[in-house]
């Protein structure tokens, strides 16, 4: 079972470095269990493996964790890259192809809080185009069920936010 891991290994860390940016671990996943190449349950022990041994890293937002690919990561994709057959390769064009532009959109909005200093919670909310920061806001609310709920809403109402902000500040 050695082997089917490490081609599991070595496409995570390519379907990673293709992609130029941050993939949610729902992606990496879906990209397996779609091609029927392995289950759920196997691909995260895969993920889980990789982030362990530092070849990945994830960082968590509030609904999930983007994982990016580390220098180590590179450096053994470029030692292992045989492991990974043309027709890998071409089903890795192929979801980027199809999905690429609509993955990228989805992990370009960020919503995480963390506790603040003296009580409370600090909510960072941001929307990226690529690596154009288009508004980034850092909000100090009280309690968790506050950072929470702002957090869950901000996918749904940045663009609003983001309307609101630019009207009041342009006039």
């Amino acid at each position: 079972m050695a082997e089917p891991d490490m081609i599991y290994k070595m496409t995570v860390l390519e379907l990673l470095q293709r992609a130029g940016f941050p993939m949610s671990g729902t992606q990496i996943t879906e990209f397996f269990t779609e091609r029927n190449y392995t289950d759920y349950f196997s691909i995260q022990e895969i993920i889980h493996g990789l982030e362990e041994n530092r070849f990945i890293s994830g960082e968590k937002n509030h609904t999930q964790i983007l994982y990016s690919i580390t220098e180590e990561g590179k450096k053994t994709l470029i030692l292992f890259q045989d492991r990974i057959t043309p027709a890998i390769r071409e089903d890795i064009a192929d979801y980027f192809k199809k999905k690429g532009l609509q993955m990228q959109s989805e992990n370009d909005i960020t919503a995480i809080y963390d506790r603040a200093e003296g009580g409370g919670y600090s909510v960072h909310l941001s929307v990226s185009q690529g690596p154009r920061v288009l508004i980034a806001l850092t909000l100090n609310v009280a309690t968790k069920a506050e950072a929470d709920a702002i957090c869950y809403n901000w996918r749904a109402k940045y663009e609003d936010v983001y309307a609101s902000l630019m009207d009041i500040l342009v006039q």
